[in-house]
């Protein structure tokens, strides 16, 4: 065999972001450049979106939002919403007094540390929660 086919075997490319001195790299490879995008989306279209679509904005993270993935969660659980995988309204009693419980630990662990907005919300949150919680214990219908 001679050299020229060896070559044609498989070839190694460095795709590392960084160079073999330790820098950033500032610009693909040139191969990588070359290479079509194999989804077939534009360079400048973000991973995920639809072809034609424009990129959502996607909303900053907040202590607010943050519980409030806690509560609907909590709210899940109880059965007052419907399983965003399943679209079934299931009930796991045990999942929604650890969900309850969890944000009961985030008031006390953030106790001082909190906007007075950011507090009240809480303390709301957790409040309503609470009383969902027990009407389903004690069986209870709430308005």
């Amino acid at each position: 065999m001679s050299e020229e086919q060896e070559d044609q075997g498989f070839r190694v490319t460095d795709k590392r972001s960084f160079t073999e001195t330790g820098n950033p790299r500032t610009q693909p490879a040139e191969e990588d450049r070359k290479r079509p995008d194999p989804s077939g989306r534009a360079e400048s279209e973000p991973p995920g979106s639809p072809s034609g679509e424009a990129p959502r904005a996607h909303a900053p993270i907040d202590f607010a939002s943050y519980i409030f993935s806690f509560y609907t969660e909590s709210l899940m659980f109880l059965g007052e919403l419907p399983n965003p995988i399943t679209n079934k309204t299931e009930e796991d009693l045990n999942a929604a007094r650890d969900a309850v419980d969890l944000l009961g630990m985030l008031k006390e662990k953030t106790k001082g540390n909190l906007t007075a907005d950011e507090d009240q919300l809480l303390d709301k949150l957790l409040f309503d929660i609470r009383m969902k919680f027990m009407a389903k214990v004690k069986h209870i219908k709430l308005p």
